[in-house]
């Protein structure tokens, strides 16, 4: 095992913010981050810090080493920040407020707070909190807060932690957080839950597009026979018309013919009055030939009867 007086190059505050960044992230794995050794831990945060870092590659007990410096004075830095928020005057923004916490930390502890990149990423974690308010009051700022991980590691609510801050003269201590198994029920619980509310998701997205396509037939079907009523009133309309007109051309065709008729009747009585009067005239003359022909058959009758009537006296006579 590595010494842990090891040392190696300076840290950049780059350098401590990814280490920052790697703590929270291996301390909030909820499985993997229960019950482990402080080695296997630091082995890990060393892990993600080097695959991130891009500077000069750290061991697990340089990285240990560092975190146990960097979180000393961010928890002693955050109790400031807590004290003099509380008292912010109105009208304070955050420069202000950072720049007397500098001021405070300084005079309290002899020397710059220069970790300020690392506190920015751990402030608002469940885990950093927890560690705030474990520490204790404020008059034991001073105690020296020691990084130690056991099989049996607390950690905050929903969260499976490794770290724990055995503070000198705090007898303050965390509570058992929930076993490996109830974590994994857990997750297996969220699990079908988020199934469950997928399927009625889906469901519910089925039976919208099913009712949008329903609806959307029913439009079609209504501008169909829409369609079709407008195209038999037309259609009737025409049908009208065109009787109409056929009746219409009737009559126009009939007042033609009683005209023409009528026009060729005149046309002949102008063109042949001759051909009227000598028609009376034979007549006139047919109705003269009549009466002479009448008027010698009487007298040709009366000469025969004469005649028959001396041959008849004779013979007596003689």
């Amino acid at each position: 095992m590595p010494s842990s007086n090891k040392r190696g190059a300076n840290w950049l505050t780059e350098e401590d913010k990814q280490l920052a960044k790697s703590w929270l992230k291996i301390t909030e794995d909820p499985i993997k981050s229960t019950g482990q050794k402080k080695e296997d831990f630091f082995k890990r945060v060393a892990e993600d810090y080097n695959r991130y870092a891009g500077t000069v590659e750290r061991d697990w007990t340089q990285v240990m080493n560092r975190w146990t410096i960097v979180q000393k004075a961010s928890l002693k830095f955050a109790a400031i920040y807590m004290k003099l928020e509380g008292n912010r005057p109105s009208g304070t923004v955050l420069g202000d407020l950072l720049r007397d916490i500098k001021k405070e930390f300084r005079e309290q502890e002899g020397k710059q707070f220069v970790h300020k990149l690392a506190w920015m990423v751990v402030k608002d974690s469940d885990k950093f909190k927890t560690l705030i308010q474990n520490r204790g009051s404020n008059n034991q700022q001073a105690t020296s807060p020691i990084t130690a991980l056991t099989p049996s590691t607390p950690a905050v609510t929903g969260e499976s932690q490794t770290n724990t801050v055995v503070s000198i003269g705090s007898n303050t201590s965390y509570n058992r957080p929930p076993g490996v198994h109830m974590v994994k029920r857990a997750m297996k619980e969220e699990h079908f839950n988020a199934k469950k509310i997928k399927v009625m998701t889906d469901r519910s997205s089925d039976y919208r597009d099913r009712t949008l396509a329903m609806q959307k037939t029913n439009e079609i079907r209504q501008q169909v026979a829409k369609a079709e009523e407008s195209t038999w009133k037309s259609c009737a309309s025409i049908l009208e018309d065109l009787q109409e007109e056929i009746k219409e051309k009737r009559r126009c065709a009939e007042e033609k013919a009683k005209k023409a008729e009528a026009s060729t009747n005149m046309c002949n009585q102008h063109t042949h009055p001759a051909e009227s009067l000598h028609a009376d005239d034979n007549e006139d003359i047919n109705q003269d030939e009549d009466i002479n022909q009448n008027a010698d058959h009487s007298e040709y009758s009366n000469d025969n009867n004469g005649d028959n009537e001396e041959d008849f006296i004779d013979p007596i006579l003689y």
